[in-house]
């Protein structure tokens, strides 16, 4: 069974950016707040569950109006790195080869 610090940031990441954000205000409160509970929430900080690359991959084709095959020669289906309100992904641009990182807001982000 998961410690009570466990369960609530695991409940804060289900429940979306704005209840990871105030995870990283706790994490980020070491004298407000118990320090377990600070340890626990610094998770909040630098990794969050990431989006399947399946809703990722639409996202980006909405926001280009085509498919991702015209604009990417290779888009990396496993995130570099994600965070409460975004995930960034290596791609290699099409023509020309060009590596860059596509930045992609999470569902529910305005």
């Amino acid at each position: 069974q998961d410690k009570p610090e466990v369960v609530l940031r695991k409940l804060f990441e289900r429940l979306g950016s704005t209840y990871i954000k105030l995870g990283q205000f706790i994490a980020s409160s070491p004298s407000l707040f118990p320090e377990e509970y600070v340890r626990e929430f610094q998770k909040c900080l630098d990794s969050t569950p990431p989006v399947p690359w399946s809703t990722i991959r639409n996202t980006i084709e909405r926001d280009l109006g085509r498919p991702i095959a015209e604009v990417f020669e290779f888009v990396d289906p496993k995130p570099l790195a994600t965070a409460s309100i975004a995930q960034v992904h290596a791609a290699r641009l099409r023509p020309g080869g060009q590596e860059v990182v596509v930045k992609v807001l999470k569902p529910g982000v305005a």
